[in-house]
C-alpha cells in the first residue's frame, strides 16, 4: 500500500508589519461597532435576538462590559429593533444585528426609525431563505427587503461588507453614516464571510476619522426648538432627553416638517417624503466614488457586490491572465450608489452581474442606469461561487 502526499504552495501578498490577529466577519463586525462608538463618543447600545448566522456579534458585544457596551439579549425580533430605537432617542450608537428572517419581523420599526430620523445601524447577515430557509447556508437574497422591503416611502442606506476583515471597516462606516446623516443604515454580510476568517492587521485608532454626530444642546438664538430643521447634509438635530429647551415629538406619525408636530397636510407629507430620499440620495456625497479593478475598459466588465469579491476577482484575475480584457467592479455602497458608475460602466462592451439570488442587484442596476444591457450569472444553491463556473461563464459571453 502506497500513501500519496498532495503539496500545496501558496503565495501570501506582502506582509505590511503590524500586529495582526485572526479575524471572523462577525468578530469583525463587533469590533468595529466599537470603534464607531469610541470615535463618536457616543455609547453603543445592542438590541437583538439570537438567530444563525448573526449571534456571534451578539456574543461578541456581551464581552465588552469594559468599553461600556450594553449589549442586550431581547425575547424577540421586534423588541430588538424597538430597544434599539429608544437607545437612539437616548443618545447611543443603537444596533440590532439579525439575518433574513429577523430583518422582515423588524421592518414596521426601521419604518418608525426612517419617520423618527433617528440613527440606527441593522446588521443583516445573509443566509438562505425564503421564510427559515437554510440557516447554515450562504445567500444574496435580501437586498430587495433591505432596500424596500417597509411600507410607504421608506429610504434607508444600504451597504455590503466584503470579507471577514472588511467587515470592520464597514461596520464603522454603517456607524458614521447613521449617526452623521441621522438615518437607519441596513449592514448586509452574509454567513460565508460571517464566519470566515482572515489574517487582519489591526489598525490604530487614529485611521481612522472622528465621526461627528449633529448633536445639539441647546439652540442658537434661543428661541423654540425645531426638531427637523435640517444642515448641509439634510440631517436633523440630535436632541437627548432632558435637555431644557429641546423638547420634541417622536413617534410614527408623519411630521410637521420644522416642528415636529403630527401633521397630515398633503403638501408636508410630500415635502417631507422629498427630503428623506434626498437625505439618503445626498451620502453619494459622502462616500468614496467607485473604482474598478483591473483595466478601466475592455470587453466584459464583471459586477458583484457583496461577500462575492473573493471569487470573482479570483475569476478576473484568471481571465486577465489569459491575455482576456475582463474587469471587476464590485460595490460595498448600494443604496445610494457612489458617484462615477455611469461613467465605469459605459467603457465596457459588455456588463455581467453576478450575484447569489435571481437578480436583485441586477435588477435594481436597471431602475437606476437604464442606459445599459446587463447580462447575469445567478446561483441560488446556498454555497458561494467557484473560479470555474464564473470563468466559463464569462469565456460564453466573449465568444
Amino acid at each position: 500500500i502506497h500513501a500519496s502526499v498532495s503539496t500545496y504552495s501558496i503565495s501570501t501578498d506582502e506582509i505590511l508589519p503590524g500586529v495582526y490577529t485572526d479575524i471572523k466577519g462577525n468578530e469583525a463586525t463587533a469590533w468595529g461597532l466599537i470603534m464607531a462608538s469610541e470615535k463618536s463618543g457616543r455609547p453603543l447600545y445592542l438590541g437583538s435576538y439570537p438567530i444563525t448566522p448573526a449571534t456571534d456579534i451578539l456574543h461578541e458585544l456581551a464581552k465588552r462590559k469594559d468599553l461600556g457596551v450594553k449589549a442586550c439579549q431581547m425575547e424577540d425580533e421586534i423588541a430588538g429593533v424597538c430597544s434599539a430605537i429608544g437607545a437612539a432617542f437616548a443618545g447611543d450608537l443603537a444596533v440590532t444585528s439579525t439575518s433574513g428572517p429577523g430583518l422582515a419581523l423588524k421592518s414596521e420599526g426601521i419604518g418608525l426609525a426612517v419617520m423618527a430620523e433617528l440613527p440606527l445601524v441593522v446588521i443583516d447577515v445573509q443566509r438562505g431563505g425564503p421564510s427559515t430557509g437554510l440557516p447554515t447556508k450562504t445567500e444574496q437574497t435580501d437586498l430587495m427587503q433591505a432596500l424596500y422591503g417597509r411600507n410607504g416611502e421608506s429610504p434607508v442606506a444600504v451597504i455590503a461588507a466584503s470579507m471577514p476583515s472588511d467587515c470592520f471597516h464597514y461596520a464603522f462606516e454603517a456607524g458614521r453614516i447613521a449617526m452623521e446623516h441621522m438615518t437607519p443604515v441596513v449592514l448586509l454580510s452574509d454567513g460565508f464571510i460571517a464566519n470566515g476568517s482572515e489574517p487582519w492587521k489591526i489598525p490604530s485608532m487614529k485611521d481612522y476619522p472622528t465621526i461627528n454626530p449633529p448633536i445639539i444642546d441647546k439652540t442658537e438664538d434661543g428661541g423654540p426648538f425645531m426638531p427637523y430643521a435640517r444642515n448641509e447634509k439634510l440631517a436633523r438635530s440630535w436632541a437627548f432627553p432632558g435637555k431644557a429647551g429641546l423638547e420634541h415629538r417622536v413617534g410614527g406619525l408623519e411630521k410637521d416638517k420644522l416642528k415636529g408636530s403630527i401633521s397630515t397636510d398633503a403638501q408636508n407629507h410630500q415635502e417631507m417624503n422629498n427630503l428623506r430620499a434626498a437625505k439618503v440620495a445626498k451620502i453619494a456625497d459622502d462616500i468614496p466614488h467607485q473604482t474598478v479593478y483591473g483595466d478601466p475598459e475592455g470587453d466584459l466588465l464583471v459586477v458583484g457586490w457583496g461577500g462575492t469579491r473573493g471569487h470573482l476577482q479570483n475569476a478576473v484575475d484568471k481571465m486577465r491572465a489569459e491575455g482576456k480584457k475582463v474587469s471587476l467592479c464590485h460595490f460595498n455602497y448600494i443604496n445610494p450608489l457612489p458617484h462615477g458608475v455611469a461613467d465605469i460602466f459605459k467603457r465596457f462592451k459588455k456588463i455581467v452581474v453576478c450575484e447569489l439570488n435571481e437578480g436583485q442587484f441586477a435588477n435594481y442596476l436597471r431602475g437606476k442606469l437604464q442606459q445599459f444591457d446587463y447580462e447575469q450569472y445567478n446561483k441560488c444553491e446556498g454555497q458561494p461561487f467557484t473560479v470555474t463556473e464564473l470563468t466559463n461563464k464569462f469565456h460564453s459571453l466573449l465568444k
